[in-house]
């Protein structure tokens, strides 16, 4: 008897195919997941920068609307780009923090692109686009008198006049020693009677704002200081939001004509250093009287004022946090510097917003 056997396989070029055909499938559907991760990461950040700058923008905004000056010919507005942090004890050293020197680029003069050359835009203005800008490593430093609510739920009386104080710091997000430094924009609210007392003056010639105590309460010089430490009861200094790596504004007057239209007038930064009201264009001392000022070619309350600031996203602010604890080595093309604004730009997002100030006199 004979037996036969119908046996059928797959042959080695079938295997080759189906192997093939199985390695296609799995590099496609990598290249889907990889892309739809990609852009949920990008949506999550920009939707958590955007709802912190708004935020910020809209706090700014209306302490600016109610911003207040007397005809008394002391400053009652001033800004100023910080080029380093020593103007805030509250930043936490470090070796490969946010770069000095890179992170000033306001003029033509501040910087030149990988070719050594400057935008023609950039060199006819004298001026960074505001997006890509940067206002120096500690940002810019905006204070000013406003009767906006105070954000303090234990004040006692709302709406009075008080110092306001816009500032970048770099310090934990807790007070513990073990709290990682992060980048992160500092409202100091001063109280309207500590600010009734240290009078209503911004100018850096007369000295720091408010520098004595007052029965042991909080003084006003925390204007200048945002984080501060007393046992004798809450400040109304906080942090408006982390990962906040830039903070900058200009400011305009405008110029009206017969014809009803006019145009708007930059004051600051002063580009081309010419009617500053200091000896520097990153210095801008606004009174509501510059005749009666007794500072050198002061400057009256800006009418408009454009914010930008600078978020990190939560990836961003770790990969910023790693390279500055040096677990992230520097490419050989770029310097320190360079690669930490190359992460910080990668990583982040840059919101403006146009303000219309209407200052009240007191």
């Amino acid at each position: 008897m004979t037996f036969k056997f119908n046996s059928k396989g797959f042959t080695l070029l079938e295997l080759l195919v189906a192997v093939s055909v199985t390695g296609l499938l799995a590099v496609l559907l990598l290249n889907i997941t990889t892309q739809v991760v990609t852009t949920q990461t990008k949506a999550t950040g920009d939707l958590e920068t955007n709802q912190a700058a708004q935020f910020i923008l809209d706090r700014i905004q209306e302490d600016l609307q109610c911003a207040v000056y007397r005809n008394d010919g002391n400053v009652w507005l001033a800004a100023t780009i910080l080029e380093d942090t020593t103007n805030s004890s509250v930043w936490e050293p470090d070796e490969r923090g946010k770069p000095n020197e890179a992170s000033l680029r306001v003029t033509a003069d501040d910087w030149e692109g990988p070719d050594g050359e400057v935008d023609e835009i950039v060199v006819a203005n004298n001026q960074w686009p505001l997006i890509d800008s940067r206002f120096g490593v500690g940002g810019t430093w905006l204070r000013f008198f406003s009767q906006a609510p105070e954000l303090d739920p234990d004040a006692e009386n709302t709406g009075g006049v008080r110092a306001i104080g816009y500032q970048l710091v770099r310090y934990g997000l807790t007070g513990s020693e073990t709290s990682k430094p992060r980048y992160q924009l500092f409202r100091s609210d001063v109280t309207a009677q500590e600010t009734f007392e240290a009078g209503y003056d911004l100018d850096p010639i007369k000295g720091a704002y408010g520098t004595a105590t007052v029965d042991g309460v909080r003084v006003p010089k925390n204007i200048i200081t945002p984080i501060f430490y007393d046992s004798s009861g809450p400040s109304t200094d906080f942090s408006l939001a982390a990962n906040i790596i830039d903070f900058g504004i200009r400011a305009y007057m405008i110029d009206g004509n017969d014809e009803g239209t006019g145009h708007l007038r930059q004051i600051f930064p002063d580009v081309n250093d010419s009617s500053s009201g200091s000896t520097s264009g990153y210095e801008l001392l606004s009174t509501s009287n510059p005749a009666a000022s007794s500072i050198g070619s002061p400057h009256a309350f800006p009418e408009v004022v454009d914010v930008m600031v600078r978020v990190l996203t939560t990836e961003g602010a770790s990969a910023i946090s790693a390279f500055e604890e040096g677990k992230i080595p520097v490419p050989d093309d770029f310097s320190e510097d360079e690669y930490w604004w190359e992460l910080a730009e990668g990583n982040s997002e840059v919101y403006v917003r146009r303000i219309r100030v209407l200052p009240s006199g007191i």
